[in-house]
């Protein structure tokens, strides 16, 4: 009986030459055979199942890894990139870049693009200036150059946005305070 059992979930007796016989024995024998079969099938396919959504979830894991890798390559190829522009708009080659020679650069067409294709306005230089000066002391560096422009590209991040309130509740509590 165990053979016969195994046989029909396999695909190895058909189910109606096992019914037949079960027939005239009972019909608590045939609904346990429906039973057996069923309960058999499912698991199969609970099994399949669980094989498919198992390899989709390691894909899913994968494409993020992947994701995450193409983001860090964007990234160092924006630094890169920036870095090379600080070189051409640093033409006295001391490693520092004035107002003069950021003006005179994004006065250029190609430079200019360059900064609106990250996101950074460059209307109005001297802000833009003020903004990647760091340390305040009149030229800007390599690091205050990069470190500015990747601070300043694309959108407001919501970080920048709540450091910006808090700085402005800080402000107007000091303020207050005179």
């Amino acid at each position: 009986s165990m053979m016969t059992l195994f046989m029909t979930i396999t695909g190895g007796i058909n189910w109606e030459d096992c019914y037949k016989p079960l027939k005239d024995v009972s019909l608590l024998a045939m609904g346990l055979m429906n039973l057996y079969i069923v309960i058999g099938f499912f698991t199969i396919l609970n099994v399949v199942t669980g094989v498919f959504v198992n390899t989709a979830i390691e894909s899913a894991n994968t494409d993020k890894d992947i994701a995450t890798l193409k983001q860090m390559h964007k990234r160092w190829a924006q630094v890169d990139n920036l870095k090379q522009i600080f070189q051409e708009i640093d033409e006295s080659k001391a490693n520092q870049v004035s107002i003069d020679e950021l003006e005179e650069a994004l006065a250029t067409n190609k430079m200019s693009s360059f900064m609106e294709s990250l996101g950074i306005s460059t209307d109005d230089v001297w802000s833009l200036f003020l903004l990647l000066d760091a340390d305040e002391n009149g030229v800007i560096d390599l690091d205050e150059f990069v470190n500015g422009c990747m601070n300043l590209h694309g959108p407001a991040k919501s970080l920048q946005v709540a450091k910006m309130s808090f700085e402005n509740k800080v402000t107007r509590q000091a303020i207050k305070h005179l």
